[in-house]
């Protein structure tokens, strides 16, 4: 049996971190299936405290920011506590995890017995990330074969100097494979070593919709006659424009999470108690989705939605994939461009093709780094 371990950002509450913690996990499984290896998957379950602090409902300190949202928290709790839950049970029972590490020390004092660790995906190597730690570089590991898959480095340039850059490029040395999630984070590699790394899309665009709708949940709003707005920081002016398509296409606004400031007298109908299955099933039922994140726009994709992305052409991650799909037009720089708003049909014949020549190429890599 070959065993196989990854290392991603699987206890991030986060609907993309941990969606493509699944998508990953059954895509590897199903090439194993069709080759008729026998494997064992497992994700090593380590969760820094930085993560667990990031992802509280309360925030420690006395800023603005977290008197804010701690106030906001504070009338939502019955629902944030829900969320979290709920985050916990999808890992329970959809990723198949490690003995816990209750901390990364104890990690690097009991290390997991695998012929493979995988790196990935998401920006598990931003070293900038409040919940970066060495351990997603592999640094743990002695007598395993290292590979990544679709890591990133995160969207802005890093500045070497700043880091110890002699660290991190012996690390990825010692790589069998390198796979990165985007031209930037190959550009990352390239630098610290002077390696070429192959670039393949985020795990989510691996599974199909009719794989996701196996594990997605029952919620609704209104029958699917709502608006599904998905932002990680949405500003003042992305939020006028929701606003006035809202107003526009006479449908309310659903939202999941609270972002910032700008988000307590929205009018929006708060859906803060959804976890990960509940958000497949949101995109999967709304009539339209508006999104400022790549993992919005990516299961835009996947359930073939009626979607708008809000400066979709300043994320190189989002304007990359709306052009490989010729879906730029999908992309809202301003409130000029809210006339353009409709809800016919989009033409996703470019994005089947896109997504399945992606499978393909991912799917050849998994088997040579994984010696299938």
């Amino acid at each position: 049996m070959k065993k196989i371990s990854t290392v991603t950002f699987h206890r991030a509450q986060n609907y993309g971190s941990v969606l493509q913690t699944y998508a990953l996990q059954e895509f590897i499984k199903s090439i194993a299936k069709e080759k008729g290896a026998d494997i064992d998957y497992v994700v090593v379950d380590v969760q820094p405290k930085t993560q667990s602090k990031l992802y509280s409902i309360y925030k420690k300190g006395f800023s603005l920011s977290n008197v804010v949202k701690n106030t906001v928290a504070f009338f939502n709790q019955k629902a944030l506590k829900e969320k979290q839950n709920k985050f916990q049970n999808f890992l329970s029972e959809y990723v198949n995890l490690t003995d816990k590490y209750s901390t990364v020390d104890s990690l690097y004092q009991n290390i997991p017995t695998s012929d493979y660790f995988i790196s990935g995906s998401d920006q598990i190597w931003n070293v900038r990330s409040a919940d970066f730690e060495d351990y997603f570089y592999l640094d743990f590991v002695k007598n395993a074969k290292k590979i990544s898959y679709a890591a990133s480095f995160g969207p802005l340039k890093i500045d070497w100097d700043k880091y110890d850059a002699k660290k991190y490029a012996d690390l990825l040395n010692q790589y069998f494979c390198i796979s990165t999630r985007e031209k930037g984070s190959a550009n990352n590699v390239k630098q610290l070593t002077g390696k070429e790394s192959e670039i393949h899309v985020d795990p989510t665009l691996l599974l199909s919709k009719e794989d996701f709708r196996k594990i997605q949940s029952s919620v609704n709003y209104k029958n699917g006659k709502y608006i599904l707005l998905y932002c990680l920081e949405s500003t003042k002016a992305q939020l006028k424009i929701v606003k006035a398509i809202s107003k526009r296409l006479r449908l309310p606004v659903v939202i999941t999470k609270y972002n910032n400031k700008n988000d307590i007298f929205n009018g929006f109908v708060k859906k803060y108690n959804s976890g990960p299955c509940d958000f497949l099933s949101l995109i999967d039922n709304a009539e339209l989705i508006i999104t400022s994140s790549f993992h919005g726009t990516a299961f835009s994709l996947i359930y073939k939605k009626k979607f708008y992305v809000l400066n979709g052409k300043t994320d190189n991650r989002i304007s990359d994939i709306l052009e490989k799909t010729n879906l730029l037009d999908r992309s809202i720089e301003n409130i000029d461009e809210i006339n353009k708003i409709n809800l016919e049909s989009v033409d996703f014949t470019k994005a089947e093709q896109f997504l399945d020549e992606q499978k393909q190429k991912s799917k050849d890599y998994l088997i040579k780094s994984l010696e299938f």
